[in-house]
């Protein structure tokens, strides 16, 4: 029989880490595949395109299906796309920023 050791202690929980979110929403023209910060629906907006390296996550959304990472790019204040998405379908860049307690 072969004797296992006992797992190490777990580390403490830290407990609840706080997120805040934001969004930048734009509806496609059909024609171009670069947006800005100009172009945002300020209605559905939180915020402009932010600076990924100052945030967790990015998440794109077109047309309410979450985008593959490999098929844009986010700079501050511009989002590029690999392609034109058709004209009328919402563009959402989700931005999650964890903070430490």
């Amino acid at each position: 029989m072969q004797i296992v050791p006992a797992c190490p202690p777990c580390p403490c929980t830290p407990g609840l880490i706080r997120a805040e979110t934001y969004q930048y929403t734009a509806i496609s023209d059909g024609v171009k595949n670069t947006y800005t910060n100009s172009d945002a629906v300020m209605l559905f907006s939180t915020s402009g395109i932010l600076d990924p390296n100052e945030v967790s996550v990015v998440n794109l959304f077109i047309n309410g299906m979450l985008q593959p990472p490999n098929l844009y790019v986010v700079q501050p204040g511009v989002l590029i796309l690999s392609d034109i998405p058709v004209q009328g379908v919402p563009l959402i860049l989700q931005f999650i920023k964890m903070i430490a307690a």
